[in-house]
């Protein structure tokens, strides 16, 4: 017989109102402590308590549907090249193995509620574009939710992922632009919870070692997304000594630092030389067109689509590892360092 949220209540000593602002995670006048809260989630999961009661009774029956979840949600307010590909790639690989997709877009502050719904009965397992230390990952493997994670690695082994081998990414992207004679190089980071970026820092980092460069900490910014200001890195642009190359850690972040390169009147890649990571299809239509690190970002996600269908299906797969092996295209945006 299904759990109630009466009976949760009665484990954790509070009122069903209580355990329900917890469970669906609601903003009003009742405030709960965090010992209360801790306790409410103690008494869920000791009891195996869901939601949805139907789904319960629906116990070994599949919805032949999947989620994607994103880090943020807000990465569909805006016009991305990855992640044009990346609904490409999913779509293809959903249809191919026959399941629907739910598109998980409600951001939870409370980690504990976004896992209670994703666990609910209306999908079969998650896709999730997570941090690689996102406390989600272990909840639903907690609840045995079938995960795989795409882009990303997570710190648990038991986990399946698909993803780029981002390091020698960015060992190839900066690789090139010593080549071309550049030394003073600029790195526009992505964020450090993010595996793919933290590993495409490696890369440049370990790159530049190499050839006996010691990385400047002060040319190292971290941008996560293509929104955020670039102040901070104009300035260092426009300084001197200044930078001649920038290894952005995505494609989205190069082509928002051409603009503003290109408004201060710099040109590419006569004074500055860019490279990008991703090569959407959008590095072949801009000007001059962007040399970027090639992921295929299509094939990463299908694979990802791929090894959680199996797993839902066969219940195999645990710990699987898929790593694309990326490619440089040269294209315009990079040049032989000025000379002075």
């Amino acid at each position: 017989m299904a759990t109630t949220i009466r009976e949760v209540a009665k484990r954790a000593g509070v009122s069903t109102a209580a355990v329900s602002y917890v469970l669906n995670d609601r903003k009003g006048a009742v405030k709960i402590s965090d010992e209360t809260r801790a306790r409410i989630w103690k008494a869920v999961k000791e009891l195996g308590y869901h939601p949805n009661a139907l789904a319960r009774s629906l116990a070994g029956k599949r919805t032949h549907t999947v989620a994607l979840v994103m880090q943020y949600a807000s990465i569909f307010s805006s016009w991305s090249g990855f992640t044009s590909e990346m609904m490409h790639g999913v779509v293809r690989a959903a249809f191919d193995h026959d399941v629907d997709l739910l598109l998980h877009t409600r951001e939870r502050p409370d980690t504990n509620a976004e896992a209670l719904v994703l666990a609910d009965g209306r999908v079969d397992g998650a896709l999730l574009l997570r941090d690689w230390e996102d406390p989600l990952i272990d909840l639903l493997v907690d609840q045995g939710i079938p995960t795989t994670l795409i882009y990303s690695r997570s710190r648990n082994p038991s986990v399946p992922s698909s993803c780029c081998d981002d390091e020698l990414g960015g060992r190839m992207a900066t690789e090139h632009l010593v080549s071309l004679g550049h030394r003073r190089i600029m790195h526009l980071a992505g964020s450090r919870r993010s595996s793919a970026a933290v590993d495409r820092l490696k890369g440049f980092e370990s790159i530049l070692r190499e050839h006996g460069i010691e990385p400047n900490p002060d040319w190292i910014h971290v941008v996560p997304h293509s929104g955020v200001l670039l102040d901070r890195t104009m300035e260092a642009l426009c300084g001197d000594p200044r930078p001649t190359a920038v290894f952005a850690w995505s494609d989205d972040v190069a082509l928002r630092l051409m603009a503003e390169a290109r408004g201060a009147g710099l040109r590419i890649p006569e004074d500055l030389s860019v490279v990008g990571f991703d090569s959407t299809e959008v590095c072949n239509h801009t000007s001059p067109t962007l040399t970027s690190v090639s992921q295929n970002i299509p094939l990463v996600a299908a694979e990802g689509v791929r090894m959680l269908a199996e797993r839902i299906r066969d219940n195999k797969g645990e710990g699987a590892r898929f790593t694309v092996t990326p490619e440089l295209h040269v294209r315009g945006s990079t040049g032989p360092a000025p000379r002075r």
